[in-house]
């Protein structure tokens, strides 16, 4: 028989059939038997541990076991008791998760009795009552619960002491085979799942067809043979697979990278949200997953509406209305395309003046780049003279950029109709000088000097602007030159005649206009009579202002305000300005602006310089109130920012000469201290009398300041005539000749 075969020759419940009958030494196989034999050596046992192995997981963390006797001892079975152990690290169990079976209970009363041996073993005990004749078997002796704790494997090693029949005899034929528990009661972990777009490197949000893609997740389980076969994602929604192994896993950090089978994306939607899912499964069973997700935007934005493009000195003014987009719209990209070379006279356009789709850049990549940002106006910068084709595109944060239409482009010159006369009254080509950006007299003169010339040359041909187109007649039309000087260019010359200028030529341009648009005051430097400049300082301008109004703000008793006067720069002469300045009661108002349509300040820097005389040696100014005006009036938000001076400690005893000199009919005396001394500073007239004591005490370290009124001890008015001051300590003695004039 089978050694798991019971006496009657059948397989017990639950038993396997293992190996063959036992063979002679001849080799002549052996006959099945119908009795109870004894198994021995040849048998595996048949006190076996069902299911064997099992496994405890996730899922199911805690399994029984049966422990069974599959019959084929040496006699009916009585009594029995046995111990088993486990590795405890592996799985956990007690005693009082050991159950009787019911191969003993079903022929009557039992004694059952299991107990904690140590921490991994049990001996159980089992027995009937009575005069009962025993079990031949096969059934269950008891159950026992395990629980796993962590990942291993572990044997049930089962050891048999004692096997009686009724007659307390010992039986043969009854041997133990161990079980095994197969522990894994933790999934893999998948965590950190990322989708990156490999060719949008600003965004990981959005993603389109043919995007390069790389999706990583951070895959760790504590099975040492867990590896990268046991992890793949669900790639379908970028037109990867349903069950993609990663490229690579790195078995030190868990980090598994998808990217070969990504290199050119297909969105599943097309637009909307986009999901990955990495999955992860032990050989146990034990699975889990992480997901993350993208959008997928393949919808380009509406067309920009409205766009514009204006002339200007070395410059277009540009401004657009923004399209739409259903997720995201990022900004703008605005492509420009000339005609070099034909300024002044435009031999393409002459007769027809065609304007055809050829002329502007086709989409976002063509022509060179005259804006890209986020904003719906820009000023592009250009040079030599020419006219310049603008396209503008709308972008989302997909990168998908909206059409060429026809509304979304514009054309201008880069320079004033009429602006013919260079600076400092050049004509032509003269090397090293400039177009100033002005239509002003010098350039009708120029128009003068060539007023009905047919077919003008170089430099000549410069005033043939007139008529315009686009719009037709207009003085910030584009030119359509007719090869004659003559009326026409005289009334874009007259129309454009001070009114068309430059900015303000940037008078600090090394102050970064990136800040915030501010006013700040500066001190510029002092002087031996006390006297200092403030200068009253722009900052951040983005040839943005104007004009300004300030209160700067000061005490009486520290500060005495002399005069204002505009800065160096701003008194240039490249523009009209008007500028008023008036100081009393402790407050200076300055107010200025340039005069002209459209005229603003260019750069950063000082636009005003302020002196005060001081009479203490700290003090401070404030910008009480400050007031920027843009092109059009627009108020214009500004930060404020003071100015506080406090002395430092003198090196030294010194007697300043007083401020002023002469006097009516009070002056200022300053004098250093540098360590705590007794002083004496006295006012004498040319004949050595003792006019004023000023000082007479110990006096602190520091530099000091008093007045003298031109008073005598008793009160009384001096006449005019010369003074002398003089200061005096234990190691010092000066004197300064003062004159009082009435």
């Amino acid at each position: 028989p089978s050694p798991y075969m019971a006496a009657d020759g059948l397989l017990p419940s639950g038993g396997a059939e293992v190996g063959g009958p036992p063979e002679s030494a001849d080799g002549r196989a052996g006959v099945n038997v119908s009795t109870g034999v004894d198994y021995d050596p040849w048998l595996l046992g048949n006190i076996v541990c069902v299911p064997d192995p099992e496994y405890l997981t996730v899922d199911y963390p805690t399994r029984r076991i049966e422990v069974q006797y599959l019959g084929g001892g040496g006699g009916l079975l009585y009594g029995y008791s046995l111990r088993f152990t486990w590795d405890a690290g592996v799985a956990s169990t007690s005693d009082g998760l050991v159950d009787e079976g019911p191969l003993l209970q079903a022929l009557g009363n039992t004694f059952f009795f299991p107990i904690d041996i140590s921490g991994n073993e049990i001996q159980v005990d089992g027995a009937l009552l009575g005069d009962i004749n025993g079990t031949p078997g096969p059934g269950t002796l008891f159950t026992i619960d395990f629980t796993g704790v962590a990942v291993g494997t572990s044997d049930i090693d089962i050891t048999l002491l004692e096997v009686r029949d009724r007659n307390n005899q010992a039986l043969s034929g009854f041997t133990a085979d161990d079980g095994l528990l197969i522990v894994d009661v933790s999934a893999p972990l998948v965590v950190d799942v990322e989708i990156e777009n490999l060719t949008l490197l600003h965004t990981n949000e959005y993603i389109k067809n043919f995007d390069a893609a790389r999706v990583t997740a951070t895959v760790t389980d504590d099975d040492p043979a867990f590896g990268i076969g046991n992890i793949s994602a669900n790639l379908e929604a970028l037109g990867g697979g349903a069950t993609d192994a990663p490229d690579s896993w790195n078995v030190m950090t868990g980090e598994a990278v998808w990217t070969l089978t990504i290199t050119s994306v297909t969105t599943t939607p097309l637009n909307g949200v986009v999901t990955v899912t990495v999955n992860a499964s032990d050989a146990n069973g034990n699975a889990t997953s992480g997901f993350d997700t993208i959008i997928a935007d393949n919808e380009p934005p509406s067309a920009v509406l409205d766009f514009d493009a204006a002339p200007g000195h070395k410059k277009c003014d540009l401004s657009w209305t923004v399209g739409t987009d259903n997720y995201v719209l990022a900004g703008t990209v605005v492509q420009r395309n000339d005609n070099l070379g034909e300024y002044p006279v435009y031999p393409l356009f002459v007769g027809a003046w065609p304007v055809v789709d050829a002329f502007y850049p086709g989409d976002h990549l063509s022509g060179a780049n005259a804006y890209t940002g986020g904003l719906a106006s820009a000023t592009d910068n250009v040079i030599p003279r020419n006219i310049y084709y603008y396209q503008a595109f709308c972008y989302d944060e997909a990168r998908n950029y909206g059409a060429a239409a026809v509304t979304a482009r514009d054309l201008a010159t880069n320079y004033w109709l009429g602006d013919v006369a260079q600076q400092l009254g050049f004509w032509g080509s003269d090397p090293g000088h400039d177009y100033n950006g002005l239509v002003n007299d010098a350039d009708i003169g120029k128009l003068g000097g060539t007023y009905y010339v047919v077919s003008p040359v170089w430099p000549d041909n410069q005033c043939d602007v007139g008529p315009t187109v686009y719009p037709d007649d207009h003085r910030l039309g584009l030119p359509y030159p007719d090869d004659e000087v003559e009326f026409e260019d005289l009334m874009i010359f007259a129309m454009n005649h001070g009114v068309v200028g430059p900015r303000v030529v940037p008078y600090l341009p090394g102050l970064a206009a990136s800040n915030a648009l501010g006013l700040e005051l500066a001190e510029l430097g002092r002087n031996e009579t006390g006297g200092f400049e403030v200068a009253l300082r722009l900052t951040g301008n983005a040839d943005e202002v104007k004009g300004l109004s300030a209160a700067i703000a000061y005490d009486g008793a520290e500060l005495e305000y002399v005069r204002a006067r505009l800065s160096e720069h701003m008194s240039m002469p490249v523009g009209n300005m008007f500028f008023w300045a008036d100081g009393a009661d402790g407050s200076v108002q300055v107010d200025l602006a340039v005069l002209g349509t459209g005229v603003t300040m260019g750069g950063s820097g000082d636009v005003a310089v302020l002196t005060f005389r001081a009479l203490r040696d700290e003090y401070a100014l404030d910008l009480e109130s400050a007031r920027l005006r843009g092109a059009a009036n627009e108020e214009l938000a500004v930060e404020l920012s003071g100015l506080e001076s406090r002395p430092e400690m003198p090196a030294a005893f010194r007697l300043v000469q007083n401020a002023p000199n002469p006097f009516n009919p009070k002056t200022s005396i300053a004098y250093d201290v540098p360590r705590e001394a007794e002083v004496r500073i006295r006012v004498y007239d040319v004949t050595g009398r003792l006019v004023r004591t000023l000082v007479d005490g110990v006096v602190e370290p520091g530099r000091h300041r008093i007045a003298w009124e031109g008073l005598s001890d008793d009160g009384a008015p001096v006449g005019s005539g010369v003074y002398f001051c003089t200061m005096e300590t234990a190691e010092y003695q000066q004197s300064h000749k003062m004159l009082l004039l009435k």
